[in-house]
């Protein structure tokens, strides 16, 4: 018997073994797809979810005040707006970083620096000029602080896919 320090609940050795274990229910046929490549397609299934995670904790698109439904749907349709331009410059970001340094950065923090800049893109707008400094800035930022950390025998999105890129001291690794 082992005691979780995090909730005192007494876990059997039974639950010990059976932790690290993932079970995966599907009807895909051994000649379609093996073992291995389920795993990894369900791994990039949280892509998608990271998605709705960035939109719903970094941009608040589910805070939603009582209003008329003329006023909601503005709301609404300015926020799908400020997603959609948001998501060009932070895929634009990653797959500049990707293809001339040679990093995968993470999408939360790469959202996370695009939002806290989307003020300033908004007000500068017109201006072109003062739209390629602040653009310039984010992708320092980024650069600089969007790295996406990788946890030991875990693939990252770019591994799944085999992408080349650089992780660890300088040096380029193969995906996959």
């Amino acid at each position: 018997m082992d005691v979780s320090k995090d909730t005192l609940v007494t876990m059997s050795a039974n639950t010990i073994d059976l932790i690290g274990i993932t079970i995966y229910m599907t009807n895909i046929s051994n000649d379609i797809l093996i073992t291995k490549q389920i795993h990894d397609i369900y791994s990039l299934r949280w892509q998608i979810e990271l998605i709705f995670k960035i939109w719903k904790s970094i941009f608040h698109i589910s805070s939603v005040k009582p209003v008329k439904i003329e006023r909601f749907k503005c709301q609404l349709y300015g926020k799908l707006i400020l997603l959609v331009l948001s998501s060009i410059v932070m895929f634009k970001m990653r797959s500049e970083l990707l293809k001339k340094k040679k990093f995968e950065t993470s999408e939360i923090k790469t959202a996370q620096i695009v939002h806290e800049y989307v003020q300033e893109l908004y007000f500068n707008f017109m201006t072109p000029s003062s739209n390629f400094k602040v653009l310039t800035r984010i992708y320092n930022c980024i650069c600089k602080n969007g790295r996406k950390s990788h946890r030991k025998d875990k693939k990252t999105f770019f591994d799944i896919l085999g992408v080349s890129y650089n992780h660890r001291e300088g040096r380029c690794e193969t995906a996959a």
